[in-house]
């Protein structure tokens, strides 16, 4: 029997489906001569996991194995979508490939996989539309939807600023979770120390606040005399965090990223060996910080700076939930309040820059606002917060903002979809692009609704 077309000429779901549909009979063999006895198929997942889960093989005939089915065209695509680092693929029993390339598949236990190469067994081409219904192999290739993005743009926006409220939506429910285990400072502060870290150093920023939580900063600023401009305040709030965080005694280098004269660094150690008694045990490991080509403005040093303005400033105003909060529900621009509480006593210079702001606004301000409001019934802060998410500019694009938008888009620009469509992005490749969910995705359905090169889309914006 001759062998099929090339796997990259159809998606992976019409494989899936003809795994589905029984198109390869119920006796196969693996790459290295095994027989497998399918006797039950399983149940097509369509979402995140193996692609059918509760299948049933036998073995060489007598091993019974129950568990799911993954599918891929070639047997290396098990590593290169992270199959090998994630739990949740443990307990796949059969690798469904339409070409063996060699590649080894084994789990994140380090159990390996038997693999079945299905290619020579196809008795047809694989028509996409045909066997699922319409032509998928127009999606997950260059760009999904150019044209509609050159002829209807304001339909793509509209889904995006949905599934940007999905995103804001599931993070309020996280928030709710955590706010049924910790006081609403502390989910806060965790919160805002994480999206300070920038995504090489969320996990020590998180360790840190775990540590060194918002009570004891608060209750060591309390007992503090500070100056009229609050200088006291800021550097034994600095000395705690950089003492926790490791960093201390602070080296030239990095007094000159904290924005430090050596007097201040003098004053900031000291206020470490007099008030950080509690915590000289409990440092993080210098190591456990990356620094290595990281930008000075996101070096870990200067984000534990403007940490501390923030924190420290919060106690002027009733604490750190009161100094985010309050500005909110008083129709203030959430990323100037945010910016202007980094400030550094004297300089009046905020420590972050807007697009940090906004970040932080987006993933821990305004998800925390919404989950109090839903937890304590406050209507008008829940309305605040909406109408601030509705007006979030875009912020600058990361990696994978830029790649959901060229997936989307190609070469084609998205503009005037604000924060929310830049979220809407994040959650369509988390969501939809990475795990192949095709035929799940909006903009997928939008592009078969409007017919070939966009013709049935009349954008009037």
């Amino acid at each position: 029997m001759p062998r099929m077309p090339s796997s990259n000429l159809f998606p992976e779901i019409a494989l899936c489906a003809a795994w589905r549909d029984g198109a390869l009979g119920m006796t196969l063999r693996t790459i290295d001569g095994r027989p497998v006895e399918v006797v039950h198929r399983g149940i097509w997942s369509h979402g995140f996991g193996p692609d059918f889960r509760e299948a049933m093989v036998v073995l060489d005939g007598r091993e019974l194995r129950t568990g799911g089915i993954e599918v891929h065209h070639r047997t290396v695509g098990w590593a290169q979508h992270g199959h090998d680092g994630d739990p949740r693929y443990d307990d796949v029993v059969l690798h469904v490939v339409h070409t063996h390339d060699g590649a080894e598949t084994r789990c994140y236990s380090g159990a390996v996989v038997p693999v079945v190469e299905i290619g020579p067994l196809l008795p047809r081409p694989i028509d996409p539309a045909a066997t699922v219904g319409a032509d998928w192999s127009r999606f997950g290739g260059d760009a999904c939807a150019p044209d509609i993005a050159r002829a209807a743009p304001t339909a793509l926006t509209a889904i995006l600023v949905r599934l940007g409220d999905v995103r804001l939506a599931e993070k309020a429910a996280l928030v709710e979770a955590d706010l049924t285990a910790l006081p609403p400072a502390e989910v806060l502060w965790r919160g805002v120390a994480v999206a300070l870290g920038f995504h090489a150093n969320q996990g020590p920023m998180l360790r840190l606040a775990e540590t060194l939580t918002a009570h004891a900063v608060e209750s060591a600023l309390a007992s503090v005399l500070a100056g009229e401009d609050g200088s006291g305040h800021h550097e034994v709030a600095l000395g705690l965090i950089l003492g926790t965080a490791g960093f201390l005694p602070l080296s030239p280098a990095e007094a000159g990223l904290a924005g430090l004269g050596p007097a201040e660094v003098a004053r900031v150690e000291a206020a470490w060996l007099r008030r950080g008694a509690p915590w000289h045990g409990d440092r993080l490991p210098a190591t456990d910080w990356t620094r290595a080509r990281v930008r000075p403005a996101n070096h870990p040093v200067a984000r534990l700076v403007a940490l501390a303005a923030l924190v420290t400033r919060g106690m002027g105003g009733g604490g750190l939930t009161a100094a985010l909060l309050d500005p909110l529900r008083a129709g203030e621009d959430p990323i100037a309040a945010v910016r202007s509480l980094t400030a550094w006593p004297g300089t009046g210079r905020p420590r972050l820059g807007e697009e940090r702001a906004a970040a932080v606004v987006a993933n821990v301000v305004l998800p925390f606002a919404l989950a109090v409001a839903a937890q304590t019934g406050d209507g008008p802060l829940l309305d605040a917060a909406a109408r601030a998410w509705e007006r979030l500019p875009a912020a600058e694009a990361n990696a994978t903002v830029r790649r959901a938008a060229a997936q989307v888009a190609g070469e084609t620009p998205l503009r005037r979809h604000g924060t929310r469509g830049q979220q809407g992005l994040i959650h369509l490749d988390h969501a939809y692009c990475a795990p192949r969910r095709c035929y799940e995705c909006p903009i997928a359905h939008l592009v078969l609704a409007a017919g070939e090169g966009g013709a049935g889309m009349d954008d009037t914006a």
